[in-house]
C-alpha cells in the first residue's frame, strides 16, 4: 500500500507541475482543446496505474503525450482541413483566439522538417530543457540545440519573406 500512497503522491505532484506546459504542448501540436485535454488526461491516468519506476518524469511525460498527440493525428482523416476542424468546434472568443495562434504558428512550421517542428515544440511550448529533449528522444543535445537554431534560422527566413 505504500508504494500505491508514493505513486499517487508523484503523480499529484506531476500534474501540479507539467500539466499546464503538457496541455500547451499537446494544444500546439493538435490545435484543438479537447483532444489536447485528452492526450494529457491519458496520459495521467496511464501513468498513474503503470508499476514503472520513472527516472525523468518530465521526459516520460513529454514522450507519452507527444505518441497520444501522433496517435490522433494518424485517427484524423488526412483530407480534413484545418479550417473544417475549426467550423466543427464550438469556439469561445479565447478558444477562438487559441485557434488563430495555433493555424499561424503551426503554418509556420509546417515548412520545416519534422524533426526540427517537433524540437521547436517542446522546447518552447512544453519549455523542456534541450537536455530533457536529447534524454527523451535519445539524441545527442548538440544536435538538438543544432536542430532548434537550424530550425528557428529558417523560420526567421520564411518569416521576412
Amino acid at each position: 500500500m505504500q508504494k500505491l500512497q508514493t505513486n499517487l503522491e508523484s503523480l499529484s505532484e506531476w500534474i501540479d507541475r507539467y500539466e499546464e506546459q503538457l496541455f500547451r504542448y499537446a494544444f500546439f501540436r493538435l490545435g484543438n482543446r479537447s483532444d489536447a485535454e485528452d492526450v494529457v488526461q491519458d496520459t495521467f491516468v496511464k501513468v498513474g496505474t503503470s508499476t514503472r519506476s520513472i527516472r525523468n518524469p518530465k521526459a516520460y511525460l513529454f514522450a507519452t503525450v507527444a505518441s497520444g498527440c501522433v496517435d490522433i493525428l494518424r485517427q484524423r482523416k488526412v483530407d480534413m482541413s484545418l479550417n473544417e476542424r475549426i467550423a466543427s468546434d464550438t469556439l469561445s472568443e479565447s478558444g477562438a483566439i487559441e485557434e488563430e495562434e495555433f493555424t499561424r504558428i503551426n503554418n509556420l512550421l509546417y515548412h520545416l522538417p519534422e524533426q526540427q517542428s517537433e524540437i521547436i515544440r517542446l522546447h518552447i511550448h512544453g519549455e523542456m530543457k534541450f537536455t530533457e529533449i536529447a534524454e527523451m528522444s535519445n539524441t545527442p543535445v548538440t544536435t538538438i540545440k543544432s536542430r532548434f537554431k537550424s530550425g528557428i534560422e529558417r523560420l526567421r527566413q520564411l518569416f521576412n519573406n
